[in-house]
């Protein structure tokens, strides 16, 4: 997978103080509303939106990028969907005014049309008598046979997987995280690389315990390779992440 750029460049707060007209501010007045506010344009996509923050200032010069870091953290798919954000905030007679501009993978629109469709195919594939581990089967290979991995490195949202049928790594993982989501299975985003190369997989929970999941290397000559495999064996062929960021693999499911 490509190495995609991103950040949250931000504009240290002003310390003058601004007088502003009455307007209609979303508020927060404590760190955890500030943190929710910010979670919430981001999953609506909203590339432009304001936040008054009327808590202590020093609060918010001391945490205002851990309540970015923290809203987006929230999901695993979220995560993966912007690209920049840029905080500016300045101080005012009402308190702290922050604006931000995001830029994102894919616009409301696109995101709507990819939750219609994945919630549709995933309601066509899965039934009330599947277990688990067949819904895992069932989603593994319908992304399988509906993707081909794009080798231009140019299909890297959901979105465009969806409409050209090729993505990369990144498409395939956040494809099968939504999936599992429709289909009931807590699953991960894993990221990390293949020896130097970034990568992207799942892990999903299947009767309490956790194993990892790469459709994207599953979808090769050697199908299903790395179905339902243990932290081991991924570290054996070479692959690297955060291990404590994510739940454990112990072992390979002994029926997958």
């Amino acid at each position: 997978m490509k190495r995609f750029f991103k950040g949250i460049i931000t504009t240290l707060i002003s310390t003058q103080i601004f007088s502003v007209t009455a307007f209609a501010y979303e508020k927060a007045g404590k760190l955890e509303e500030l943190e929710y506010s910010i979670y919430k344009h981001l999953e609506n996509r909203d590339r432009n939106f304001i936040i008054l923050y009327t808590g202590e200032r020093i609060d918010f010069k001391d945490n205002a990028l851990n309540c970015i870091k923290n809203a987006y953290s929230k999901d695993d798919y979220l995560e993966r969907s912007w690209l920049e954000i840029r905080p500016v905030a300045k101080v005012t007679q009402e308190g702290i005014e922050t604006t931000f501009d995001v830029t994102y993978l894919t616009t409301k629109e696109q995101e709507e049309y990819v939750d219609r469709e994945l919630k549709r195919i995933t309601e066509s594939l899965i039934n009330s008598n599947m277990s688990d581990l067949d819904k895992v089967k069932v989603i593994n290979d319908y992304i399988i046979n509906r993707y081909d991995y794009d080798n231009t490195q140019k299909s890297i949202d959901v979105y465009s997987a969806l409409t050209s049928s090729i993505t990369v790594c990144q498409g395939y993982s956040m494809t099968a995280y939504k999936m599992f989501n429709y289909a009931g299975i807590e699953n991960r985003i894993i990221i990390g690389k293949i020896k130097d190369t970034p990568h992207s997989w799942n892990s999903v929970k299947i009767q309490g315990n956790w194993y990892q999941l790469d459709i994207t290397n599953n979808d090769s000559i050697e199908r299903n390779k790395y179905f339902l495999i243990s932290d081991d064996t991924l570290i054996s062929k070479g692959y690297i992440w955060d291990t404590s960021k994510y739940p454990k693999s112990y072992k390979k499911y002994d029926d997958a």
